[in-house]
């Protein structure tokens, strides 16, 4: 089983050689503005989504965002803020995330099981 933020990454493709998640070490592909400055992400090279060192760093800027935005909200309503349907197969998002954590649509997020 994955964790919540390990689900994310996969989703958003940081598994995939090449891939801008992975090239750019944000698994979460959180965008680039005050919040990824903040938290350690490389200048702008003027691309919509920021930049980490490291992949951990990409990670823990992940878990840093969920952590003061998403807590309390089921994974369902999470994804859907996180990854909105304007961009993404919403369903097919849920249910991927719902298969690798074994987690349901109603888990209501919290520090314990975003990972």
């Amino acid at each position: 089983m994955l964790t919540f933020i390990e689900s994310i990454g996969r989703q958003e493709g940081v598994l995939i050689p090449g891939s801008k998640a992975q090239r750019r070490n944000n698994p979460g592909n959180i965008e680039e503005g005050k919040f990824a400055q903040a938290h350690g992400a490389l200048p702008t090279d003027g691309d919509r989504f920021a930049a980490w060192a490291t992949l951990e760093a990409g990670y823990a800027a992940m878990r840093a965002l969920l952590t003061i935005g998403y807590l309390g909200l089921t994974v369902a309503e999470a994804l859907n803020k996180w990854a909105p349907a304007s961009e993404n197969d919403v369903n097919t998002y849920l249910a991927n995330v719902i298969r690798w954590t074994g987690m349901s649509a109603d888990t209501i997020l919290d520090e314990t099981n975003i990972g």
